[in-house]
């Protein structure tokens, strides 16, 4: 088991692989790890890659828990390449992003999003794809961490192209949904769980050890 770069850009992607599963993890300078096209052309890559060398089960968050500690998850798409976009150049834009959440969403697998710090807009929807998600809790000792998942995009004026339309009245119903998207909320890790945006929530210092249980199910340590 080693952990590697599968892909270098402005939010690059980690991999950790075993005989039948993979983590993937975001990384990016500012540690906001945004969508830009790039990088959702390297995960629709990475993911039918891992499709076609049997992987059954993938983890997705920011790379940091894959080695300790981490922080945000996904700041979301990157704004300035968003507000370049026209009406020709948004559809495939919006279609990258449609692909990358189908993979997580693949019945052939099955996929965990490890949720933490910042979760927004693009971000939200990625989150959310996971067929099972976890939050982690914010640091029982310093108080600082936690979870902020939203999805302010029409606040902005933006109509989200990456299927959390669809997706988030299939798990939160339509008055979670509304919650997100019309009202503006955002949640904690106790607000998801609550709503039923996440399973679970894990404390920060026993993430790693608990994605990695949940990836080897048979309870052969990978450690």
């Amino acid at each position: 088991m080693t952990l590697e770069t599968w892909y270098e850009g402005r939010t690059s992607l980690d991999l950790m692989r075993g005989g039948d599963w993979a983590w993937v993890g975001l990384r990016s300078g500012d540690g906001l790890n945004r969508l830009h096209s790039d990088l959702l052309a390297a995960l629709d890559r990475l993911f039918i890659e891992l499709r076609w060398s049997a992987v059954r089960r993938v983890a997705l968050s920011g790379a940091g828990w894959m080695s300790g500690r981490g922080h945000h998850f996904c700041a979301g798409a990157d704004l300035h390449e968003v507000g370049a976009l026209d009406a020709v150049s948004a559809e495939p834009f919006a279609r990258w992003g449609q692909r990358v959440m189908s993979h997580l969403a693949w019945p052939g697998w099955r996929s965990l999003t490890l949720i933490s710090g910042v979760a927004m807009g693009g971000g939200c929807d990625l989150a959310l794809h996971g067929q099972e998600r976890w939050a982690v809790a914010a640091d029982p000792a310093t108080g600082k961490g936690g979870l902020r998942i939203a999805h302010p995009a029409a606040k902005h004026g933006i109509l989200t192209g990456f299927g959390g339309t669809v997706r988030l009245p299939e798990i939160l119903g339509h008055g979670g949904a509304d919650r997100l998207f019309r009202a503006f909320e955002t949640w904690d890790e106790g607000a998801a769980l609550e709503a039923g945006a996440v399973h679970r929530v894990v404390d920060p210092g026993g993430a790693m050890g608990a994605v990695l249980d949940w990836l080897q199910p048979s309870g052969a340590s990978p450690r």
